[in-house]
């Protein structure tokens, strides 16, 4: 029954026709208003063109660079239009988009800005904590495996008897690890023998071997022979990463105050249950 009346072309003519009467009915007095501008300036058609190139791997045909200025005229004024309708407003992803161009583009401001060397200076003097350079060590060390040994204990009592100085690159147990490590800061450390062994080696003293110290392999006796205690970096050595997170805190402080400045011209109201 209803197929055929469905095939109508003055069924479709008149849902169109009602379409366009509900949209232009809520624009009072149009013709006496000045038509808004709607302008595909030449850099809009010159991305179209280029993403054109890129996905067809050619460039556009004028007949095709016409369609694609012809949508891209529909995709604007359905925009336009559909604002105005309030279509926009209950649109969370569209919102969501809208924020995420706003905020790039405020991004972008910032990544392009040159700081400069008093800038950083003064990023860094105020920001001691987030540039430490961390404790640099120099040690030998013995492994000892647990599980090979019986007793374990009666194992590390028989070393400690010994001048480890002159035993320890032959003596312990086999791993793929080196007896003697140089200038090793703690997360090189870290990665190597796991945390527990980094936080017992910062207790250690310097010049003398210490009872064994657990790692995630086992058990070590340790000697320090240098130590570099944690420092505060110098520009010189940290430069990228200041200018780094000098630009991530500029982005962030630019964004809270965008947000402030647009706050201060609405009258925010929230509605929220408070019981």
């Amino acid at each position: 029954m209803f197929k055929p009346l469905l095939r109508e072309p003055l069924l479709h003519f008149l849902v169109v026709g009602s379409f366009l009467f509900i949209i232009l009915s809520n624009n009072d007095n149009a013709s006496t208003k000045v038509n808004p501008q709607l302008v595909i300036s030449e850099g809009k058609i010159q991305q179209l063109s280029a993403q054109f190139s890129k996905t067809q791997q050619r460039e556009p045909s004028p007949e095709e660079l016409e369609a694609l200025i012809n949508f891209q005229v529909r995709e604007d004024l359905a925009f336009k239009q559909g604002s105005q309708m309030g279509l926009v407003d209950n649109d969370t992803i569209i919102k969501r988009r809208i924020q995420q161009k706003l905020e790039f583009m405020l991004n972008d401001s910032i990544a392009s800005m040159e700081p400069s060397k008093e800038q950083l200076q003064h990023y860094l003097a105020s920001h001691k904590d987030k540039f430490m350079i961390t404790p640099v060590y120099s040690f030998k060390h013995i492994y000892i495996n647990p599980q090979a040994h019986e007793n374990s204990a009666v194992f590390i009592a028989q070393l400690q008897t010994q001048n480890l100085d002159d035993i320890y690159q032959k003596s312990g147990d086999s791993i793929m690890l080196n007896s003697d490590y140089y200038d090793m800061s703690t997360p090189q450390i870290e990665r190597l023998f796991g945390q527990k062994f980094t936080n017992e080696l910062d207790q250690l003293g310097l010049n003398q071997w210490q009872a064994p110290i657990k790692s995630g392999y086992g058990l070590h006796f340790v000697k320090i022979e240098k130590k570099t205690p944690q420092r505060i970096a110098t520009f010189d050595e940290m430069e990228f990463e200041i200018k780094r997170d000098f630009r991530i805190d500029a982005q962030k402080e630019a964004i809270d105050t965008f947000y402030k400045e647009l706050t201060t011209q609405y009258d925010v109201i929230i509605e929220k249950d408070l019981q």
